[in-house]
């Protein structure tokens, strides 16, 4: 009896770990659709799956590859542990079933991650939106369209991580990280910024904001940068220039 059952618990251990892999976006199937397997390749190869079918599955979709759309007629991502959109490509939601069930979204660069539909939407689990390292002009964004009908949040939290490199930056901006109908269910969606690495220079002001506008709940970065009052730079000139002139006078 202990033999069969533990010869059991490995065939169910090789069936899950059968489907658990890392699968990269190859988009052969030239119909622009997540569900289909032939979109997908494992170890170079499509595999007949796609990923959805455990909570071991990661996703990686390049630079560049346009717009990726989640098809209605399949379960919500099912269960997928990373799924990562490289710059310049979006993946759009537009479903009629399931909840978001994945555990972390990585956005490089300007990618976009885009939920658009008539039919509501819930959070299966807390989750996580990378950012990585951002910039003022290349950002990720998580948004969803006006025509959805009901954001589901079920008492679930949305995290986010990154760090906004100020390296070289100039002028004043804000950034929009986040912009989510809030038109919610179940409790305002809760968003826990702690890891976002938001910093101030000596010449940059820095700050992070979470508002409701325009009946949407937004997470913003404002930057602005530390320009001396004309007054502060001319008097600094005339200390200068009494100095120089009173050295003159010493000697």
């Amino acid at each position: 009896m202990k033999a069969s059952m533990f010869s059991l618990a490995l065939i169910c251990l090789g069936t899950s770990a059968l489907h658990a892999a890392t699968y990269i976006w190859t988009g052969k199937s030239d119909n622009g659709l997540y569900s289909s397997p032939g979109n997908w390749a494992v170890n170079g190869s499509p595999n007949g799956y796609y990923p959805q079918h455990s909570v071991n599955d990661d996703a990686i979709i390049g630079s560049n590859q346009g717009i990726i759309t989640w098809s209605t007629g399949s379960a919500y991502f099912g269960a997928t542990n990373n799924i990562t959109i490289g710059s310049g490509s979006t993946l759009l939601c537009h479903t009629s079933q399931g909840d978001l069930n994945v555990n972390k979204f990585t956005l490089e660069g300007n990618a976009k991650l885009e939920f658009t539909t008539t039919n509501a939407i819930g959070l299966g689990r807390d989750f996580t939106i990378d950012f990585g390292n951002f910039t003022a002009n290349s950002h990720g964004s998580w948004i969803t369209g006006d025509t959805l009908a009901s954001f589901w949040t079920n008492g679930k939290t949305v995290s986010l991580e990154g760090t906004f490199n100020t390296s070289g930056l100039t002028g004043t901006g804000t950034i929009e990280l986040v912009s989510i109908s809030s038109g919610m269910s179940g409790g305002n969606l809760q968003f826990d910024v702690n890891g976002l690495n938001i910093t101030s220079t000596p010449t940059m002001n820095v700050y992070l904001e979470q508002i409701t506008e325009n009946g949407r709940t937004k997470v913003l970065v404002h930057y602005s940068e530390n320009i001396p009052e004309p007054t502060t730079v001319t008097l600094s000139l005339l200390g200068l220039s009494g100095l120089l002139l009173r050295r003159r006078r010493t000697r």
